[in-house]
């Protein structure tokens, strides 16, 4: 399939006249008829080159341990800033000096891509992808992604809000809450999903503000592993390696378990009125 979307994108970008088009059998292209059209993303940080450096740090930690401390250091200067000194401090690496040259840097970064993406995997790049809403989800940084999360858990507080009475317990709940989405909940509170969601029971966290926050947090996991399940498999990935690994990798699951059709279209608009809230 994979071999395929190359192909077409080969012919797309270098046979504008369709020449090479009467090589191929009809079986061939009726192949090439059915991949969707490409998106355009222009000036993205996912180009080949920059992998490394828009990924979340903590993918790397897996390998890293693998090596001595020493070694290990020596992979910090293929990172950028702020992914060294994250790395340093959550795995007490020392600082060695910067004097590797430009292949030895290349070859280094070839290895860390190499311990993100499996050879059979065949990570496309972003160029590409095809034509989806869900491609905004591309421009986001990991802050805004996890905001993003905690929003989407929104709609299912304010499904569980409904079976809650107590006074008491909304008043602390609502405490929980930070200002943008007390202002999002009450946006969406009398809004009726056209697809049922199993309930948390979110009274029982009323007494725990930690515990809340969390469950709402992995419902807005879910919900975007829902928007993701019909999409492609590359971009899944691109989205899972800009959030850190432990939520990267949930999703990843989760979205790949099975296609949530329905759940899907829903949740995929409101995540892009979410992008517009948090874009302001």
């Amino acid at each position: 399939m994979k071999k395929t979307i190359v192909f077409k994108k080969f012919l797309e970008s270098f046979d504008k006249s369709n020449k090479l088009i009467k090589y191929l059998t009809n079986p061939e292209i009726e192949n090439l008829n059915r991949i969707p059209s490409f998106a355009k993303i222009k000036n993205s940080r996912f180009s080949k080159e920059s992998i490394i450096d828009s990924t979340h740090y903590s993918w790397f930690i897996p390998m890293l341990n693998i090596y001595s401390n020493k070694e290990a250091s020596m992979f910090l200067l293929a990172l950028k800033k702020q992914q060294k000194k994250s790395l340093q401090n959550i795995l007490d690496l020392e600082d060695i000096e910067n004097d590797l040259n430009s292949s030895v840097k290349s070859f280094l970064k070839d290895l860390l891509l190499r311990s993100l993406v499996k050879k059979e995997d065949q990570l496309l790049g972003v160029d590409f992808l095809f034509d989806s809403k869900l491609n905004n989800l591309l421009f986001l940084s990991k802050n805004s992604l996890v905001k993003l999360i905690d929003f989407l858990g929104m709609y299912d507080l304010a499904k569980e809000l409904k079976f809650i009475v107590e006074k008491k317990k909304l008043k602390k709940i609502y405490s929980y809450l930070k200002e943008d989405e007390k202002k999002f909940l009450k946006e969406i509170l009398h809004y009726k999903e056209p697809f049922s969601t199993k309930r948390i029971n979110i009274e029982k966290y009323s007494h725990d503000k930690k515990k809340l926050r969390n469950a709402l947090h992995r419902c807005g996991l879910l919900r975007l592993s829902y928007a993701l399940s019909p999409e492609s498999i590359d971009l899944i990935w691109y989205v899972c390696h800009t959030l850190d690994i432990g939520r990267g990798n949930y999703i990843f699951k989760e979205s790949l378990a099975k296609k949530q059709t329905q759940a899907s279209d829903v949740i995929t608009e409101e995540i892009l009125k979410i992008i517009n809230i948090i874009k302001r």
